[in-house]
């Protein structure tokens, strides 16, 4: 047989294939390589004609380490890696802006069932398929039946990059159910609005779905691809886990936190979104078992919008130390609707708020507040013509906070102080009578 038609199947687990001289490049012919057993295949060429190949010449990886290494240090132009399943499914990197030197781009990809399992597990993992927009909960349905996992070997400052992916027609069929003209790119990164190290599906749920962003790509059905996939700014080099999904049903968390806190002897449910869509309402539920619910509030829904929307409800039914259970569901305006999350939590007597209102040896407004963590308050202070000359809000932060209003320019005067939280108000006239300093000369006997 000739050599152009011999399979190459390279198996190893520790090796690698290393191009050592710049002249030389991986020329597959008609040939496909086999990466296997977490393999590293490195082309140690940093122009894009480090790969060549035919249209039955690729590069076989299937499995999140069977990776190619291209070192292309701080180079630029069009990479394309020609991964192949039963044809060719090439990957492509187009640096516009080159990343710092030494540096290399590695790459992988995989085929999955139609549930998209198992997770791809390379750091940091992705842990779900979750949706936001209705209908609700795994949505590996509307994403392609394929991951490609890109990362990076040095390049400390990373190149701005677009991409293109290509699929096989197997690979968004039945049970999947993917309009293929709607199909866009998202990646597993750092969720923009919360803590560091957490993960979720970018660009956000309002983008994706509305189409207002520009970085998600062209969708290309006839070639069975998406390209021209530029990642937002945080994420310029696109060094992350993809996946292709149809953007009317994307995969983003909305859902920034669901907290339940005590406000004195009530408990209060405080809940972000970071982007909503057709969001009518928000139903909040009461049990005494986590069994039976009683409908206990409606919060009226942010409906479309791309902002962080900020939600706070206190319930005003004393429970007597008893555990009380909390569900919040959200509702579409079609009546489709998603479970947030349960909690449960225990109030009483001894979280009720107090507070005092002095002054100091100054002369200076001093205000002690004792209350439940996340109450929010407010200090107002009025002359007696009723004119506000002070005011300040907040949130408690701590179990004692003491507040001190500085009177300087003040005269002497009643004043009018007003302290409010969600559950105790206290006003109190307070008299400041403002001391002449006396100075004394001293005296020669």
């Amino acid at each position: 047989m000739k050599l152009k038609y011999l399979l190459f199947i390279i198996i190893f687990s520790i090796y690698s294939i290393i191009l050592n001289s710049q002249d030389r490049l991986l020329n597959l012919k008609d040939t496909k390589i086999t990466i296997k057993n977490n393999a590293v295949l490195i082309i140690n060429q940093s122009s894009p004609n480090g790969i060549i190949a035919t249209a039955n010449g690729g590069i076989v990886s299937e499995g999140d380490l069977n990776r190619v290494v291209w070192k292309i240090n701080n180079s630029t132009g069009t990479y394309t890696i020609p991964f192949w399943k039963t044809g060719r499914i090439d990957m492509v990197y187009q640096i516009t802006s080159a990343g710092s030197s030494p540096g290399a781009l590695i790459a992988s990809t995989r085929a999955t069932v139609a549930d998209n399992t198992p997770l791809p597990s390379v750091a940091p993992a992705v842990t779900h398929l979750n949706m936001s927009v209705s209908p609700y909960g795994n949505g590996s349905y509307y994403v392609v039946d394929r991951y490609w996992i890109l990362r990076k070997e040095g390049w400390t400052t990373e190149p701005t990059a677009t991409l293109s992916f290509k699929y096989e027609d197997g690979e968004i069929n039945s049970p999947n159910t993917i309009t293929e003209t709607n199909l866009s790119a998202q990646l597993w990164g750092q969720d923009p609005y919360a803590s560091p190290g957490t993960y979720s599906w970018v660009p956000d749920a309002f983008d994706v779905f509305q189409g207002y962003s520009t970085t998600l790509g062209t969708a290309d059905a006839s070639n069975n691809r998406v390209y021209n996939i530029t990642p937002p700014t945080a994420y310029k080099s696109g060094l992350y886990t993809w996946i292709l999904v149809d953007k009317s049903h994307p995969l983003p968390v909305t859902l920034l936190y669901y907290k339940l806190y005590c406000v004195g002897k009530y408990a209060a449910l405080k809940w972000e979104t970071a982007s909503e869509i057709n969001c009518d309402y928000y139903l909040v539920e009461r049990s005494s078992d986590g069994i039976s619910w009683e409908s206990v509030a409606y919060i009226q829904g942010a409906g479309n919008s791309n902002e962080i929307s900020t939600y706070s409800w206190v319930d005003n039914f004393y429970s007597n130390g008893a555990t009380l259970y909390y569900r919040l569901t959200q509702f579409d305006y079609n009546g489709d609707y998603q479970i947030l999350g349960i909690q449960s939590i225990i109030c009483n007597s001894n979280n009720d708020s107090w507070i005092t209102i002095n002054t100091d040896i100054f002369n200076n407004i001093l205000i002690n507040f004792t209350a439940t963590e996340g109450e929010p308050y407010e200090i107002k202070v009025f002359n007696l013509l009723g004119e506000l000359i002070y005011y300040q809000a907040g949130t408690v932060e701590k179990t004692i906070e003491q507040f001190v209003i500085p009177t300087y320019g003040l005269a002497s005067s009643i004043y009018i102080v007003d302290v409010h939280s969600s559950l105790v108000n206290k006003t109190q006239k307070i008299n400041l009578i403002k001391t002449q300093k006396v100075h004394i000369n001293e005296m020669n006997y």
